[in-house]
């Protein structure tokens, strides 16, 4: 059970219900939101509970559409890993108040129910639950300002304020939770990228995907089948200063970010590239490529018919990408930028790349103009242009034109 009452402007949760375990995200100010968004990870008045917690970063990472996504804090979990979402859980068991188990509240016990109270409250206007037992909750004053968090201790310095809540509590909670937990669902983990908008680049993978006979990453009927609809697989080609490389990962998460195809170093491990994706294959196909967890890919490389061709919203100029950092920048652009960044953090992530997150992390001149620019520039968000107008870009783009030596630094080029 949670003491405190949460301050970030979004918060993963671990919720025990009727049902068993749940995690979810949770905006504590959704009141007053001005962006549309609503107080939880859902949709339709349901509330998206996932099993475990990398489900939970999976489905985040995926963009998928939910009530949350017009926030503009939203996006910028995509680039949190699993330890991050452990850091800041927030756990609350609704299938027992122990703190009014003996009527006697301490000043921490009392903080602590007004903080599932509030959460509480919160779940029944999201769901749009309206049954008596709701209404007795929201209409108490007690229970208001033990959930408001205001004047806590008066409120059960006389014994007849404590009876009262416990008697309130013990008639009308369990009503509420079941209420929630039957509006609780989990939704379908997307497979993979396939299939979605590209984001294009224009760059060396659009000529390598016509020559392949492939249209925005996606083979037609009579074509090669794209690596990601023959395995939970990527490819990746990152454009650097002098050339490009392929590589390649998993899209499942371990230990909260993807598994890229490479090998251990002391200083961090070294990312698997290759200048030719015809040979990448090859070389995967013959078992000589090494491993990426979990996956079987001498197998899925081997098929005639299967092509390594990266899609085009996987491919990531950040020479241009770095370029293109400027009061300028379009909302496409500021999209390529975004999904480069995300991917380059979970690549450092990975390799345990402390130099690659000190340049692009959200502290950094390059992270923070990530955060407060081009996210909602990507989006297309009212105000975003304005934005960009009075921000300092050259402090970003130096940024971005920095990691491109530190990241070649870590490549093990194989051909």
């Amino acid at each position: 059970m949670t003491t405190e009452f949460v301050a970030d402007p979004l918060v993963p949760l671990e919720l025990t219900l009727g049902i068993g375990k749940r995690y979810t995200l949770y905006q504590p100010g959704w009141y007053t939101a001005d962006d549309g968004s609503a107080g939880f990870l859902g949709a339709n008045k349901q509330l998206y509970g996932f099993t475990s917690l990398d489900d939970l970063v999976e489905f985040v990472d995926s963009g998928a559409a939910n009530d949350l996504t017009p926030s503009s804090h939203f996006k910028g979990l995509r680039i949190w890993t699993t330890e991050e979402y452990s850091r800041r859980l927030c756990v609350y068991d609704l299938t027992r108040l122990p703190e009014i188990a003996d009527g006697e509240l301490s000043a921490d016990e009392q903080a602590g129910l007004g903080s599932t109270l509030a959460l509480m409250l919160d779940l029944l206007d999201y769901m749009d639950v309206e049954t008596e037992a709701s209404q007795a909750l929201h209409d108490d004053e007690d229970i208001s300002k033990l959930a408001s968090g205001d004047e806590v201790l008066s409120v059960f310095r006389a014994a007849h304020h404590r009876h009262h809540v416990v008697e309130l509590l013990d008639a009308n909670w369990s009503e509420c939770v079941s209420e929630v937990s039957r509006r609780v669902t989990t939704p379908k983990l997307p497979e993979g990228p396939a299939g979605r908008g590209a984001a294009g680049t224009g760059g060396p993978g659009a000529t390598l995907a016509g020559a392949r006979g492939a249209v925005n990453g996606t083979a037609p009927s009579d074509g090669p089948v794209p690596l990601e609809d023959a395995a939970p697989a990527l490819t990746l080609w990152f454009g650097l200063a002098d050339e490009g490389f392929y590589a390649l990962r998993g899209t499942a998460l371990t230990g909260g970010h993807p598994d890229y195809l490479g090998t251990p170093s002391p200083d961090g491990a070294r990312l698997a590239v290759w200048t030719d994706v015809d040979r990448m294959q090859a070389d995967v196909a013959q078992g000589s490529a090494g491993e990426v967890s979990g996956l079987d890919l001498v197998t899925v490389a081997a098929r005639d018919d299967v092509s390594f061709t990266p899609h085009d919203d996987n491919i990531f100029d950040l020479v241009e990408l770095a370029d293109s950092v400027s009061p300028q920048m379009d909302a496409d652009a500021a999209d390529r930028l975004v999904s480069a960044w995300s991917e380059v953090l979970r690549l450092a992530a990975w390799g345990g790349w402390g130099d690659v997150t000190e340049l692009l992390g959200p502290t950094s001149p390059a992270g923070a103009f990530m955060v407060s620019c081009a996210l909602d520039l990507a989006q297309d968000r009212s105000g975003a242009a304005q934005a960009l107008a009075t921000v300092d870009t050259e402090p970003a783009a130096a940024g971005w034109r920095a990691v491109v030596p530190v990241l070649t630094a870590r490549l093990d080029q194989r051909s």
